[in-house]
């Protein structure tokens, strides 16, 4: 019997292998990151993992919500870069009685002036990790894991056009 998608309240492309899995509360802080990184919050960012929660977006991991706050700080400081996220694909996994396993697909569309004026960067990837629910019961990221598997670039509609090249 197919799973009711009322029951999870969030959506068809959400799935757990236990029933009674919180895929709403994970859902949530998947927004509330996603809300955070796109609303330029750092502090909310790192609000979003454990005390001791690893983060590692691409070759370097870092540990703590300080070390994830700097990281965005430094991150952000091109007030013109701005980002978008879209998490789809959540699957989770029981792993004890306050943590789960996810998996996910994160498609993030960034436009970086530093990397191009006329271009949005897409990046296709999942997010694999750890989530663990405290005590007032608020889901965070003991671990969040970040592998891309496509880099694309996509011209603005926006965006001047080029200059012509001059003929000889």
């Amino acid at each position: 019997m197919p799973p009711d998608p009322k029951a999870a309240g969030v959506g068809p492309l959400a799935a757990g292998d236990v029933a009674g899995l919180d895929l709403e509360g994970v859902a949530r802080l998947l927004i509330r990151f996603s809300d955070a990184v796109d609303g330029r919050r750092p502090a909310d960012i790192a609000a979003q993992f454990t005390p001791d929660g690893v983060f590692k977006p691409g070759d370097k991991a870092m540990a703590g919500p300080a070390a994830i706050e700097a990281f965005y700080r430094e991150r952000l400081a091109d007030p013109s870069r701005t980002t978008r996220h879209l998490w789809s694909n959540l699957a989770l996994t029981a792993d004890g009685e306050h943590a789960v396993r996810l998996r996910v697909v994160l498609t993030n569309y960034a436009f970086e002036p530093a990397v191009s004026d006329s271009e949005v960067q897409m990046r296709l990837g999942e997010v694999a990790g750890r989530c663990v629910r405290d005590a007032q019961g608020t889901w965070r990221f003991a671990e969040h894991l970040y592998q891309r598997q496509y880099a694309l670039r996509l011209p603005r509609s926006d965006a001047p056009a080029p200059s012509p090249e001059p003929r000889p």
